[in-house]
């Protein structure tokens, strides 16, 4: 039986391989050595940007650095699902039910008391409370207008909530009246305990805490379940210590077909007996101060913006310093971008930044209206003649490609359409059912994945079929049992081969397409305005280096003008020492976990634990407070709301104050020091 386990596992890790090959084009590993190879582990992962996807990528990531199998708490609606299900039985997921997947429609209609001097009191017409509805449950509004927990039913027609609604259309609704939805209290005791144990085994576990995917450019705020998870692990089974290893998930373009990624590990957090100790005295102190260390970590992975314009200046100012010789590595242009982004927040109310911004906005909208991109400025030649040269032949290339890559494309063209419509009809769906999402495109990358895996071999199937009926209809081989699975397993191959070639120069022809643009405008009237663009980029990129040469050090005092040829030649020597663990390492399953620990349960008693039953490891709804929505009348001690919710601006968005500043700076200067410790250690 563990020969077929074995082989299962490594069958799924070979289909995890396939689907990261095929839907992304480059996925780098930064800090992997900050993951341990053994031991009790939980690695935290943020943003939560691509929905199925992430934990494809990051159990595929982490098996390739040290051969530990990845196991995630997963949203038990996601397992209930037909393909995604199926594989997240078959990683070893733990399902984990949330109250917000189980809300269904009630009778009657519901309304507040009286708004104006209470928040909390809901009355009824026509409604059943008394059955319908249940002390720590859910009550849900329609459109997604708001979801909020039960505090004490009162009657068949009253009811008090937990806390005030977040989000103004809920208000509205609850003034007027409207129709409601509710959802039974969910009982999280028995995923706590199968997490101890499995932690005391020493298995790796993967949460992502913000709870639900998202396609904002900051993170949600974070769940205590994960440090309760580990607390709860080192106070239960003496002896053990737990790891939280933070996992910053940075893409580019992550809802694209053949995008990029960059993961990276930071330096771990150790929850040991002292912890333990300090959590039997006081749980909910212990566990907010682990949770603010969590997301301080999660920062310092991580790229964060507080709105997409921000985002999009400061990679362009990233492009623009000092622009090297060859391209950057894509996790040193993450650490540059992250680097900027905590570097312009100190900085942003400075009128010289004020200016450099307007500057690069503008610069940025020029490169749109001539449909370009700034990697573009610079290559294009002013000899027209060779211009005329380079655009020829492209064009005859671009021919060429499209020739050879029409056959794959056409037979492939069902699942390409299928994935397009019904990727957006999930997307519109999800758009819908959040009050988070900005476009929702963190559900289309995983949607079309899943709808491809299963398109994909119906369209093999019917074309094997046809090209097998062809091949004996006009008798070009014998019939009989054997030629006829080896005539439909030929065609199956053929297709799979004309599929992937199509693949691969449809990705090159679409490199030289890209290029055509800014060749067709330098030899128009139009390629003054390339020149005049030229210009801007040349005199900006002077300006941003001497601002960052300038007011870098301020915030990273080690930064100089030779940082960047540092961190490549890091990056470079970790690249090479991951490759050459990968080459000599075991691939057997019995190398990725550790003996299980001698260890006793240590007795804790019931009145200073919290009550895991009662402890949300998802959020019971996705919601962010708008500005308009009222600041909360009052508060509860449940260990439901110790996550940073009260620390968010009304808007929703995380800006940085000036201390949390301070902490991720910190941390990323840190994990600079520990790498340079160890290229100490390396050298000597």
């Amino acid at each position: 039986m563990q020969i077929v386990k074995d082989l299962l596992d490594e069958l799924f890790l070979w289909f995890c391989h396939l689907i990261i090959d095929t839907f992304f084009r480059e996925v780098r590993v930064r800090g992997s050595y900050n993951l341990p190879s053994r031991g009790a582990t939980l690695v935290v992962i943020a943003p939560h940007h691509n929905q199925f996807l992430d934990a494809v990528i990051v159990t595929h990531a982490i098996h390739k650095i040290n051969g530990r199998r990845t196991h995630f708490i997963e949203a038990a609606v996601s397992v209930r699902r037909p393909v995604i299900g199926q594989l997240s039985k078959w990683s070893g997921a733990i399902p984990v039910e949330r109250a917000q997947d189980l809300l269904t429609n009630k009778q009657g209609k519901i309304r507040y008391e009286d708004y104006s001097h209470d928040e909390l009191t809901i009355v009824g017409e026509g409604t059943k409370f008394t059955t319908d509805c249940e002390v720590k449950g859910l009550i849900g509004l329609p459109e997604s207008a708001g979801n909020q927990k039960i505090a004490e039913i009162i009657s068949d027609t009253k009811l008090k909530l937990a806390k005030p609604m977040a989000k103004s259309k809920g208000v509205e609704m609850l003034i007027r009246g409207t129709a409601y939805k509710s959802a039974p209290k969910v009982d999280n005791h028995d995923v706590f305990k199968t997490v101890f144990q499995r932690l005391r085994e020493g298995e790796l576990i993967g949460i992502a805490s913000e709870g639900g995917s998202h396609d904002r450019t900051e993170l949600l705020p974070l769940k205590p379940g994960v440090g309760i998870m580990a607390l709860g692990t080192a106070a239960e089974y003496e002896g053990t210590e737990v790891n939280i290893v933070p996992c910053g998930m940075n893409y580019f373009h992550p809802h694209k077909f053949r995008s990029r990624a960059v993961l990276e590990f930071g330096e771990p957090i150790k929850v040991g007996p002292e912890e333990a100790k300090a959590y039997r005295r006081d749980p909910r102190k212990t566990v907010d101060a682990l949770m603010e260390n969590i997301t301080t970590a999660l920062k310092s992975v991580t790229t964060q913006s507080p709105d997409l314009e921000t985002l999009q200046v400061i990679q362009a100012a990233r492009r623009l310093y000092s622009n090297p010789s060859r391209p950057l590595p894509l996790p040193l242009v993450v650490e540059m971008n992250r680097n900027l982004l905590i570097g312009y927040s100190k900085f942003k109310d400075d009128p010289k930044i004020k200016h450099l911004k307007e500057s690069v906005t503008k610069y940025n909208k020029r490169l749109t209206y001539l449909g370009i991109k700034d990697y573009q400025v610079e290559t294009v030649t002013k000899n027209r003649w060779r211009t005329l040269f380079l655009l020829t032949t492209r064009l005859v290339r671009l021919l060429v490609l499209l020739a050879l890559s029409l056959p794959g494309t056409v037979l492939f063209s069902p699942v390409f359409i299928a994935c397009k419509v019904i990727s957006k009809k999930k997307q519109k769906a999800a758009l819908a059912s959040s009050s988070v999402k900005i476009k929702a495109l963190d559900v289309l990358g995983s949607w079309k994945v899943l709808i491809a895996l299963v398109a994909a071999p119906i369209c093999y199937f019917i074309y094997s079929a046809i090209g097998t009926v062809l091949v004996f209809k006009y008798e070009l081989v014998r019939y009989n049992t054997w030629n006829v699975l080896v005539t439909f397993a030929s065609w199956w191959a053929l297709l799979v081969s004309t599929t992937y070639a199509a693949f691969v120069m449809g990705e090159v022809g679409l490199d030289i397409f890209k290029s055509i643009r800014p060749l067709i405008l330098s030899l128009s009237p139009r390629s003054n305005d390339l020149d005049e663009l030229r210009k801007e980029r040349h005199r900006l990129s002077a300006v941003i280096t001497e601002v960052i040469n300038e007011l870098g050090p301020k915030v990273f005092p080690k930064l100089d003008k030779y940082s960047l040829a540092r961190l490549e030649k890091e990056y470079e020597e970790e690249v090479e020492d991951l490759r050459s663990r990968s080459r000599s390492q075991s691939r057997s399953r019995s190398g990725s976990r550790s003996m299980s620990r001698a260890s006793t349960r240590s007795g804790f008693t019931e009145n200073t634990m919290p009550n895991l039953s009662d402890v949300s490891i998802f959020p019971d709804a996705l919601q962010l407070r708008d500005q308009s929505s009222p600041s909360p009348t009052s508060s509860s001690s449940s260990f439901v709301h110790l996550d940073s919710a009260d620390k968010v601006a009304a808007s929703g968005v995380n800006d940085y104050d000036a201390s949390l500043l301070s902490k991720v700076r910190n941390a990323v200067l840190k994990k600079r020091n520990e790498e340079a410790r160890l290229e100490e250690e390396k050298s000597d």
